[in-house]
């Protein structure tokens, strides 16, 4: 009988006794992933003002595909256009607003000579903006999510 007892003790008590330790173990876990989440996401900056638009000639661009000047194509400035090929950013889309007016455009290109936030425009994206003759505008830009 004191077997009896004994075992029926132990089977009452060691499921609860794991399950504890398994609750704590899990709870523990999922508090550390959200506190080391916390110091270790990148914040990158996905939108820029005051950003200088040039345009260019389009054709073969670094994300390896051809345009004409009539598609609404940019070339992204070095810094942010990345390594390899095709480049991290190809092929995304992005929001352009000048002047009142705003359009999307994908980015096809990567533009050697611009500056930070800077972006080479086709001529026909250039046109929707501005007149070629200005040459040089400044507006803002961010990729669309």
């Amino acid at each position: 009988m004191q077997i009896t007892t004994i075992l029926g003790f132990l089977f009452a008590i060691i499921p609860f006794s794991f399950a504890n330790t398994q609750g704590y173990h899990w709870g523990r876990r999922r508090q550390e992933v959200a506190i080391r989440a916390r110091g270790d996401v990148d914040v990158v900056k996905r939108s820029f003002d005051d950003a200088r638009f040039t345009f260019y000639d389009v054709g073969l661009g670094a994300c390896g595909e051809y345009n004409v000047a009539s598609d609404f194509i940019v070339a992204l400035n070095a810094d942010q256009y990345g390594s390899g090929y095709p480049g991290p950013e190809c092929f995304l889309s992005i929001t352009i607003s000048y002047g009142g007016k705003t359009a999307q455009a994908v980015i096809m290109d990567e533009c050697v000579g611009c500056p930070y936030g800077g972006l080479d425009f086709s001529r026909g994206l250039f046109d929707y903006f501005a007149s070629e003759s200005e040459g040089v505008i400044y507006g803002s830009w961010s990729f669309n999510t």
